[in-house]
């Protein structure tokens, strides 16, 4: 097997492991917002966020595009709207529940230019947006900090969506990180395959 192919296999039963949501806290300079990240549902586009988030890739980065009535949207370190990656250095692919909708305020979403060509920008909904519905990764909704949307929403913006004052992603805190205990338990079933292999090996090697 590949590099590549091992990774995979590995993503696999980790994310087979994963059940049970996140949960985030980010914190701007207009308030926090606390994120449930639907980690069972959508694991790339949760793993992505939740990585990008520990590692400070969003630490101090602007929400570029504020849109009222609409979105806010954030998770370009460039602040251009055309930047960012995801964690592993190419886009991913979507992941499309059809039980999810875009059908009220507070929803978070994968920005993309396409099918599959999630990097690292997301968006959180200021309202039902249905329409989105099929086009983009819903990955999670906004369980506290509504105050925090309000005033977010409320911000001035250019004729380009563009803030006309900085609403930035300061840094988050991670509650709750699936991933990290799933690859814990698969870290300790590697472990325990691998003394058993040593235990069997042994054994073969003892004379009688």
């Amino acid at each position: 097997l590949c590099h590549l192919d091992i990774f995979l296999i590995g993503s696999f039963f980790r994310y087979a492991r994963v059940n049970k949501n996140g949960y985030v806290r980010i914190l701007t300079n207009y308030g926090a917002i606390n994120l449930e990240l639907f980690c069972k549902d959508a694991p790339r586009a949760c793993e992505n966020f939740i990585k990008h988030c520990k590692n400070g890739y969003y630490n101090n980065t602007k929400f570029h595009r504020i849109i009222r009535n609409f979105i806010m949207q954030g998770g370009d370190p460039t602040g251009t709207g055309k930047g960012g990656d995801s964690i592993w250095g190419k886009p991913f692919k979507d992941e499309i529940i059809s039980s999810f909708s875009h059908d009220q305020r507070g929803i978070l979403s994968m920005a993309n230019q396409g099918t599959d060509t999630n990097k690292s920008q997301f968006f959180i909904t200021f309202r039902s947006c249905s329409y989105l519905d099929g086009k983009h990764t819903i990955f999670g909704r906004v369980v506290g900090g509504t105050g925090t949307l309000n005033a977010i929403e409320k911000i001035e913006t250019d004729e380009s969506s563009r803030p006309i004052a900085n609403v930035i992603f300061v840094n988050a805190e991670i509650f709750v990180d699936p991933f990290e205990e799933a690859e814990i338990a698969v870290e300790k079933e590697r472990e325990n395959i691998r003394l058993a292999k040593t235990n069997q090996e042994n054994g073969k090697n003892f004379i009688f």
